[in-house]
């Protein structure tokens, strides 16, 4: 059998990524983990290295980053080998953790460090900016709503957890040596309980959940121009945006509150000082003033200048050739209501490599590289604090989120905390073509409509635009690679959800149960051991 666990870790990247399949269902995830528990398992009580159980693991982890998301490589292949080696190492190195941990302590220990690390690799995957949480456990159930309402007080933490529980104790029923009939029937009681408390919770929920809130009228456009060849080379941008404002006049009706236009609607950079004479602002401006409340929400590329003796200047801002002028370039969210009243925010959780300026890099891939991926040779900057868009009338608050921000669930909970009662994601998932990544990342916005109770107005270049409620159900959707518009009445939620007001409290905890299960293995226990070498 020892030659043959490559195979058994090839089965579990297989049901890991069927998981994320779009014609299957996230469930799967509740058993997929089976076959690399038992490989764990197996080398953790054989004399094996410990090395060894991450070369028979990591097989079946590339495998399943391979099968979810390997489409990078339609932006970017050195993207798209790095997510899968980097997400892959990871998880097999959380698996390394734990074995050394089932060695040195007991099984009771190694399975628990198992879970535990793996929640708090989930927990820096959202911190750390050169990894992204887009495959954390809890996200794979996406698209079954009707099984995950209670993640409005866990988050996907909760999600993780559960799928961890579960296929922990599948494991130990099918390969307990005590196969006694007894021992049988209560690790399958645990099993049913595990799964069907928290279904019939969400279910119950999910139907007796009632939207609540006064309502606002969002139209979302989407114009379905072609990234690579169109909308950044040839296709004048105020063409763009002048053919943007005249599908959204025609579909403005007297109750209209919001129009919302997807990222870098325009993506030719102007300075933010100087807003109000530039010739976007004005073509907005003047579809705005034959109308009366109504604001307008659209994705820009713009910049800010700064003097070298500003103390505000930004530590990565560049220089102007000859000159003590600083600037700075940002891919914004920018509002604009009648009476030349503008806001902007400035995406802030920026995709590595590309958006994100990283020092490291050779310089030819900065200049030459990076830039053909859709980002800038300078990087983007960004913000500390979510900034919300209030319409004039002050009912409806605005969480302007930008397209890869939608990804990370705490995130958002800060615009809610700033008093967002609904949220607009605004995004290109062109860069990826027709592949799982635009239907992956619309799951994400899915799931943060349940965290939140808020919702979701999403404006896409090309696709999919839709609206989602504050069950995760989408309402309409315009699909992919289809030019059109949609508008709807979304509920406004003022209330908050647990998971609002305390963001991912589990991984918090978690993380300091795995520093308490490092001491008692890497210090506690060596110290008694040299006090009393009879104890074990």
């Amino acid at each position: 059998m020892k030659n043959k666990l490559w195979l058994v870790s090839l089965l579990g990247g297989l049901l890991c990524g069927l998981a994320w399949y779009e014609k299957s269902t996230g469930l799967v995830m509740l058993f997929a983990l089976v076959p690399f528990l038992y490989i764990f398992n197996y080398t953790s009580n054989k004399n094996d290295p410990h090395s060894l159980l991450f070369l028979r693991v990591l097989p079946g982890f590339i495998l399943y980053n391979i099968l979810t998301i390997s489409w990078l490589r339609n932006a970017t292949i050195t993207g798209a080998l790095y997510a899968v080696t980097a997400n892959a190492f990871l998880m097999s190195t959380v698996f390394w953790i734990a074995s050394v941990i089932y060695r040195r302590s007991s099984s009771f220990l190694g399975y628990t460090s198992l879970l535990s690390f793996w929640i708090i690799m989930e927990h820096i995957n959202t911190r750390v900016s050169i990894l992204t949480p887009w495959l954390n456990l809890g996200n794979a159930l996406g698209n079954d709503i009707l099984f995950i309402q209670w993640y409005d007080v866990t988050g996907i933490t909760g999600g993780t957890l559960w799928i961890l529980l579960c296929n922990l104790s599948l494991f130990f029923l099918i390969f307990s040596p005590d196969k006694t009939k007894r021992n049988l029937i209560r690790q399958t009681v645990i099993i049913l309980l595990l799964m069907l408390i928290p279904s019939c919770f969400s279910a119950c929920k999910y139907h007796k959940y009632e939207r609540i809130g006064e309502k606002s009228e969002f139209i979302i456009i989407q114009p379905n121009i072609d990234p690579y060849n169109e909308k950044f080379s040839g296709y004048p941008f105020e063409m763009q945006l002048r053919e943007m404002l005249s599908i959204a006049q025609k579909n403005i009706i007297d109750d209209t509150d919001w129009i919302i236009l997807p990222e870098t609607a325009v993506d030719d950079p102007f300075y933010e000082e100087y807003v109000l004479k530039n010739k976007y602002y004005l073509m907005i401006d003047s579809l705005l003033d034959d109308y009366s409340g109504i604001s307008l929400v659209t994705g820009a590329t713009t910049m800010r200048s700064f003097h070298e003796s500003d103390t505000n200047l930004p530590p990565g801002a560049s220089r102007i050739e000859g000159s003590r002028v600083y600037y700075e370039v940002y891919n914004s969210a920018m509002q604009v209501n009648p009476g030349s009243d503008v806001h902007f925010y400035h995406k802030s959780k920026l995709v590595p490599g590309i958006e994100k300026k990283i020092r490291a890099l050779p310089k030819f891939i900065k200049d030459k590289i990076i830039p053909d991926l859709g980002g800038t040779m300078t990087g983007y900057g960004s913000q500390d604090d979510r900034t919300v868009f209030f319409h004039p009338d002050s009912i409806a608050r605005v969480a302007p989120v930008i397209c890869y921000e939608s990804v990370y669930g705490e995130f958002v909970t800060e615009y809610i905390r700033n008093g967002s009662n609904v949220i607009i994601i605004i995004t290109n998932d062109g860069w990826w073509e027709n592949t799982a990544g635009y239907k992956q990342h619309l799951m994400f916005a899915r799931i943060r409509a349940i965290e939140n109770r808020r919702s979701i107005a999403r404006a896409a270049n090309t696709g999919i635009s839709c609206f989602i409620d504050q069950k995760g159900r989408i309402i309409k959707q315009l699909g992919w690679w289809e030019k059109g518009v949609l508008s709807q009445s979304l509920s406004l939620n003022n209330k908050m959800t647990f998971y609002s007001s305390n963001g991912d409290y589990i991984s918090r905890y978690v993380s300091i149960f795995g520093v308490f299960i490092l001491i008692i293995t890497f210090i506690a226990a060596p110290i008694r051991k040299l006090r009393d070498p009879y104890i074990f």
